[in-house]
């Protein structure tokens, strides 16, 4: 069946983009049925009925906002300027403020494109018009405002005059050695970009603009990033992107880095240093050998060039110095020039060297003094050098040092009988070799303190167990190598209170073979006497119900006399009347310290004082707002005094943090079955099943989990029959249980 005719207004919104992809489709289908010329005029007809460029304002703005004037007929269109892939540049006038400005539409929705392709062109123009209009430089074209044209996305911005890189290079004799200086600005330009953590990826001979009058652009920011953003995706100009820009790894100042090498080949050879784009990986750098080329910004090219992406300069700023080092001094880094190329650069630069170098040739006779005198001098400014390097320096910045380490390492290797520069480089390398080391430790730290800070937030949870032997994998502790000596490792005292949290993991999942390894571990490599008597503790140690047993034995007390370990323990083992004085002597000295709070509270509980349970459970409150102990402390001492209202509220507080506790799921159906909910209390009863409940029923520790049974089975509520068994507090797949 033929596709019924469109009506105008179809016709005008097929053209926009703005129409359907159902309709679209039959539309398209409908042009291809008529006669070329007979389709040809149908669309001229309509597209002379789309609205003329504006930029829209909001009719009725708020009071104090900004609206230009003459919104509807404020930019006024002229002629083509360009045209891309993904939008039109025009130039108009812009009658509020009567001048030439550039205006960038995008393009409408093309017949083969899909309205989800078409919706992430438009969020590429619009971040296109953000970034740019983000970085504020001299070489990047500012953006003045941004709209709609036509009823498309659309941004002025400044009218740019002048010629592009590709026109400037193709138009120098060989080598273009004049435009070193306006490329310096555009690397500034891209520094800038790297400063403001912005990736261009997108750089290329027509994307640089060189001005009459000296002004220098870099052009087209449409597929700039974030670093760490664009991964799966090649975007980008074949001919100029870095090798890992085809494999569509994640943006990195690096790519950018590499394509300002392909810029710097072209201006030196006038050739593409990519032979072939089958091959992304082969490039032909040869040109960069060929006479007239200068030596050290060839090696600037090499370096930008690698295909190695760590062997490039890390950013455009460490290219913009070394084009500053050739202009000043003829000389980069890259060059690893020798004296004798000094001298001769030198010679090349300073007539007067010139003229001494001639008179000293032309007397024979002071040829071997002006050797001495030259290589005196050499030497004498290294150690200036070096000297000035020493001074500057600050070896608490890694990248401080790595940059010093740069530039001794060839004054090093052109004077190895010079010792202050043997000394610095030295210095050097032992600063970099701590900072490499703190930032490992430091990584190691976040890793431990992230799982430990959990642990207070939302107690235990299902992949507890797994989560601990991979922290502590990372920082080369194994629970099958207890003899590993990690006693002097700079977190002795985090991996010391994460074993106690591993063996505590361990034996509430069943595994008790592991358990006694983390014991193992902690008694053969704790940091002082204290954490090896609390490693024997743990081995030796019986659990009731959920909480192991403290013994008052010398292990014991020697475990409590560092406040390292006796934290832990407060927060790891059953009330007990050691722990509750220990709690306390804390509390006298830090009123804050949370496991001295929690220890009390849950002493205080255990010996019916519910009055100071529940002021020590809201100071722990106070202290850790995140933390699952005192929602569950409150809990328990709302639950004897008969207050539903504090109880329901101290119950939401803790399942916020942590939905699958099994102590506050109980309780919830206590406050449920008080509530007159009997059949929603009866169904987390359920899905809790009996094994857990019956224990606590049935054996009588003291556990405060004994009084919600007790409180359920007074509601009338109905636990299942079932072997009782304690189990781990969150189950966990396969999970057994290990206490008594």
């Amino acid at each position: 069946m033929s596709p019924a005719p469109p009506t105008a207004e179809e016709l005008t919104a097929y053209l926009s983009g703005a129409l359907p992809q159902e309709r679209f489709t039959a539309v398209d289908r409908w042009l291809e049925q008529l006669p070329e010329e007979e389709a040809t005029r149908v669309l001229t007809a309509a597209e002379a009925t789309l609205p003329r460029l504006h930029l829209d304002c909001p009719a009725d703005p708020p009071t104090e906002s900004f609206c230009s004037e003459l919104p509807r007929s404020r930019l006024q269109r002229e002629d083509l300027i360009g045209e891309g892939g993904m939008a039109v540049v025009v130039r108009a006038t812009d009658r509020s403020l009567k001048r030439v400005v550039a205006l960038k539409v995008l393009k409408p929705r093309l017949p083969t494109e899909t309205l989800e392709d078409y919706y992430q062109r438009e969020q590429a123009f619009r971040r296109e018009a953000a970034l740019t209009a983000a970085l504020v430089h001299p070489a990047i074209p500012p953006v003045y405002d941004i709209g709609r044209a036509e009823g498309r996305p659309a941004f002025t911005m400044q009218r740019l005059a002048g010629r592009t890189l590709a026109d400037a290079v193709e138009g120098q004799r060989f080598p273009a050695l004049g435009l070193i200086a306006p490329f310096l600005r555009v690397v500034e330009a891209i520094a800038f970009a790297h400063s403001n953590s912005i990736v261009h990826r997108d750089l290329t001979p027509r994307n640089i603009l060189i001005g009459d009058f000296g002004a220098v652009y870099v052009l087209d920011w449409g597929i700039a990033v974030h670093p760490g953003e664009g991964a799966g995706a090649c975007m980008g100009t074949p001919g100029w992107m870095a090798p890992e820009q085809f494999m569509a790894e994640p943006a990195s100042p690096r790519m950018d880095v590499f394509a300002l090498g392909g810029l710097l080949h072209l201006v030196l050879t006038g050739r593409n240093h990519r032979p072939n784009l089958a091959t992304p990986g082969v490039l032909d750098l040869s040109h960069l050998d060929a006479r007239g080329v200068p030596r050290g910004l060839a090696a600037v090219a090499r370096r930008c060039l690698s295909v190695d992406a760590t062997s490039r300069y890390a950013t455009a700023t460490e290219v913009g110095e070394e084009l500053r080092r050739w202009l000043d001094e003829g000389l980069t880094l890259a060059q690893e020039a020798g004296p004798w190329e000094r001298a001769l650069l030198r010679l090349r630069r300073s007539r007067q060297a010139r003229a001494t170098a001639i008179t000293t040739l032309a007397v024979a006779t002071c040829i071997l003094g002006a050797w001495w005198w030259h290589h005196h001098d050499a030497i004498r400014t290294a150690q200036m050098r070096v000297g000035r390097i020493a001074e500057a320096v600050d070896v608490s910045q890694p990248d401080a040092v790595r940059l010093a380490l740069a530039e001794v390492g060839p004054i090093r290797r052109e004077f190895p009988d010079l010792p202050a520069a043997t000394a610095l480089a030295e210095r050097l390398q032992v600063a970099q070799d701590l900072h490499t080391q703190q930032a490992q430790v430091a990584q190691q730290r976040v890793a431990l303190s992230r799982l430990l800070q959990r642990s207070r937030r939302t107690g235990p949870w299902s992949t507890e167990v797994v989560d601990w032997r991979q922290a502590l994998a990372a920082v080369g502790v194994a629970l099958d190598q207890p003899t590993v000596p990690w006693r002097t490792h700079p977190l002795a005292n985090e991996i010391a209170e994460s074993l106690v949290w591993t063996w505590r993991a361990m034996v509430g999942h069943g595994d008790q073979q592991q358990a006694l390894q983390a014991a193992a571990l902690l008694v053969a490599g704790g940091p002082d006497p204290a954490w090896q008597a609390l490693g024997r503790v743990c081995a030796t140690t019986r659990f009731q119900a959920h909480d192991p047993m403290f013994p008052e034995d010398a292990d014991g007390q020697a475990a409590l006399a560092n406040p390292d370990s006796a934290g832990v323990i407060l927060a790891v083992f059953a009330p007990a009347s050691q722990l509750d004085a220990r709690a306390w002597e804390v509390l006298r000295d830090r009123p804050g310290a949370f496991w001295a709070l929690i220890a009390a509270g849950r002493a205080a509980l255990a010996t019916g004082d519910l009055h100071a349970a529940q002021h020590l459970g809201l100071v722990a409150s106070g202290a850790e707002p995140d933390s699952i102990y005192p929602p569950l402390l409150l809990a328990y001492t709302a639950l004897g005094r008969n207050d539903d209202a504090d109880l329901a509220h101290a119950i939401g507080r803790g399942l916020r943090l942590n939905p699958a506790h099994a102590e506050l799921l109980a309780l919830q159906a206590v406050t449920l079955a008080r509530a007159g909910h009997r059949e929603d209390a009866q169904r987390v009863i359920d899905q809790l099943g009996g094994a857990h409940l019956q224990y606590h029923l049935q054996r009588r520790v003291g556990h405060p989990m004994e009084r919600t049974v007790d409180a359920l089975v007074q509601a009338g509520l109905s636990i299942p029959a079932a072997m009782p068994d304690l189990g781990p507090l969150v189950p966990a797949a396969g999970a057994g249980h290990g206490h008594e």
